[in-house]
């Protein structure tokens, strides 16, 4: 018997005894230049691996990413903690937010980058980061530094630490000139010995405030913007200019949004900026985007959403509008061919840029669906739109895309199956691409799962990370960005920043658990004797020179595939039959089972675990039919 399906995705029934069919940890390619019924017209690749990167110091949650327009700098969010990566994928600590958990938004005009976290809205000057990397300790306001890893510390820098508090500056120097020594900050905070880090800041000047106006004197170096928070002595926290007056970045007067008189002193315009609860129309949001140069977000738990000035991260006061085709609130929004698409709770329709004033974007009619979104960070850009997990007044967890104005459904019924009744609002999905493979990777946190979908194929398959004890759970991939010709992904939980790698067959060294089940040999229920079994799997994988710190053997060095079956249609499953895939250089080597019994309704499942190319072309069984 030819290729009998054994090669494909994943498609678990609603009953195994209808389709048991799963492919987890490979992915299924189509060949396009074979005929239906040709062998390897669907091969079975391994799923990429991850390769460690970089290790954020707080080590925990990577809540979002973004490579800023440019692609000379990327933001990760881990933890309360702003980083921003070089060329080099070196990590610099640039800003602190209030919350510490959760997934997050960033975008970017060019000029600034904009973040939002449901509670709060964040903006930091995008600009070379002039800074110091080194190793120190605070007690009250004296900062001591034992150790400087790089840069050079100096008077109206930025601090930054694990711990430390908002809108820290260092105000003077003590017995350190620049590496180490003290110094003293301009709030008292005590912190332990960790890694530190100084920026400098957007600007230092002398100037005065009288009411919402500040009058700079002097510039002693450095440039003022809109956006950007004002700290000194005496100074109202969160104290951020709004608006220029006779000043352009230099002396001259500005508008600020705290009500003030501080006569004229020393000043620092920092360019990691909090922006306060006034403003805007409202405070938070928990997806943004750019669009015409203006930054767009929705308000938690109402149908509002709001947009900055152009080129700007402030926002006038009556600048917003509400998703007013359907009274069900406002859950997340996308820019899609310069179109803001608000996603309802169950339904949806799309905004543009029409030039009005104070908001310049109206509905465009006819755009309205009946499909919401379910969950807010399942929104993901793919192909040449987005897709999501929908909810609307009928059910719920279908995955869409939306092809123009229309959703489209690419979940089957399985992946649905999967979902039914279960707890989906906590969703985070982030697409890649690699080697023409354009996936879209959703996975739901209480249910430990994670579901690809490979636009090129069509086809769905389960990503999964393999725990030491050979169980599931959801990938470790938090959310993705493009970099330096990298896909990185962010780690849910430790801080671990990862390269997508196809050349790794591992999750950063942890080996990776893939499996194959296949459908259902059944010939009406007539006995069937299963003489032979060989999968064609690429041969001459093994490797050399890796051992395990317990095992001097060579791990992979004769992969193994594991083969067992089930002959009651995927209800219990026989003892595991091991054959080798082949030693390096074998190419010759065939996996074949022998001798493997009879079965009325047959299934099955290969699994491979060692860190191998492990690539499944396709599968011939002899067989032949009882008589009863």
């Amino acid at each position: 018997m030819a290729d009998f399906g054994f090669v494909g995705p994943s498609y678990p029934a609603t009953s195994v005894y209808q389709d048991s069919n799963e492919c987890i940890n490979f992915l299924p390619e189509v060949d396009p230049l074979k005929q239906p019924g040709d062998r390897g017209v669907v091969a079975l690749y391994p799923t990429p691996g991850l390769t460690i990167k970089a290790i954020l110091p707080n080590q925990q949650e990577v809540r979002g990413l973004r490579t800023l327009s440019g692609g000379t700098a990327m933001l990760a969010v881990c933890g309360a903690y702003v980083y921003v990566f070089n060329s080099q994928l070196t990590p610099t600590m640039i800003g602190e937010m209030n919350t510490t958990t959760g997934r997050v938004t960033i975008s970017d005009n060019g000029i600034n980058a904009y973040i939002v976290d449901g509670t709060y809205r964040y903006t930091w000057r995008i600009g070379t980061v002039t800074a110091a990397v080194f190793t120190g300790v605070v007690s009250g306001t004296t900062l001591t530094v034992t150790a400087v890893n790089s840069g050079t510390l100096a008077v109206g820098q930025h601090f930054f630490a694990v711990g430390a508090l908002q809108e820290s500056v260092i105000t003077a120097l003590g017995t350190g000139t620049g590496g180490t020594g003290t110094y003293t900050l301009n709030l008292s905070q005590t912190i332990a010995s960790s890694q530190m880090y100084t920026s400098s800041a957007g600007a230092v000047i002398t100037a005065s405030m009288s009411g919402t106006t500040m009058t700079v004197t002097a510039v002693a170096s450095g440039t003022l913007f809109v956006g950007q928070t004002i700290q000194g002595a005496g100074i109202t926290v969160q104290t951020i200019i709004t608006a220029l007056g006779t000043g352009s970045g230099g002396v001259g007067t500005y508008t600020i949004n705290n009500s003030q008189t501080i006569t004229s002193i020393t000043m620092y315009a920092l360019n990691w900026t909090v922006l306060p609860s006034s403003d805007g129309a409202f405070s938070g949001g928990e997806t943004c985007d750019i669009v015409d140069n203006y930054f767009v977000y929705n308000r938690p738990e109402s149908q509002q959403f709001g947009a900055s000035g152009v080129l700007s991260p402030v926002s006038g006061a009556t600048s917003f509008s509400s998703k007013d085709g359907s009274p069900d609130d406002l859950i997340a929004l996308i820019v899609d061919h310069r179109e803001v698409y608000l996603m309802g709770e169950v339904s949806s329709e799309v905004w543009t840029d029409v030039g009005g004033v104070p908001f310049p974007f109206q509905r465009i009619p006819g755009t309205n669906t009946q499909h919401g979104i379910a969950a807010k960070f399942s929104l993901a850009r793919f192909g040449d739109s987005f897709a999501y997990v929908s909810r609307n007044n009928r059910g719920q967890a279908q995955i869409m895309q939306m092809r123009g104005y229309v959703p489209t459904r690419i979940s089957n019924h399985a992946v649905e199956n999967s979902l039914a009744n279960q707890y989906v609002d906590d969703a985070i999905a982030w697409t890649y691409q690699l080697e023409g493979h354009e996936c879209y990777v959703v996975s739901f946190p209480t249910l430990e799962l994670t579901w690809a979908y490979d636009l090129a194929s069509g086809m769905w398959h389960k990503w999964l990370y393999t725990e030491n004890n050979g169980t599931y759970t959801r990938h470790r991939g938090n959310c993705c960005a493009v970099f330096q010709g990298l896909v990185l992904v962010g780690d849910y939980e430790d801080g671990s920043i990862y390269s997508i790698d196809k050349n790794n067959y591992t999750d950063n060294g942890q080996h990776t658990r893939r499996l194959r089940r296949a459908p259902h040999l059944v010939s009406d229920f007539q006995r069937q004797y299963f003489d032979e079994l060989q999968i064609q799997f690429q041969p001459g994988v093994g490797l050399t020179g890796i051992t395990t710190p317990l095992n001097s053997a060579v791990v992979g060095a004769d992969p193994q595939a594991m083969l067992r079956w089930s002959n009651d249609g995927g209800s219990t499953w026989s003892s595991e039959h091991w054959t080798s895939i082949g030693l390096i250089g074998k190419y010759k080597n065939r996996a074949i089972w022998r001798r493997l019994g009879s079965a009325r309704d047959r299934v099955f499942e290969v699994v491979v675990s060692d860190p191998i190319n492990a690539v499944i072309i396709s599968a011939n069984l002899k067989a032949t039919a009882g008589e009863n």
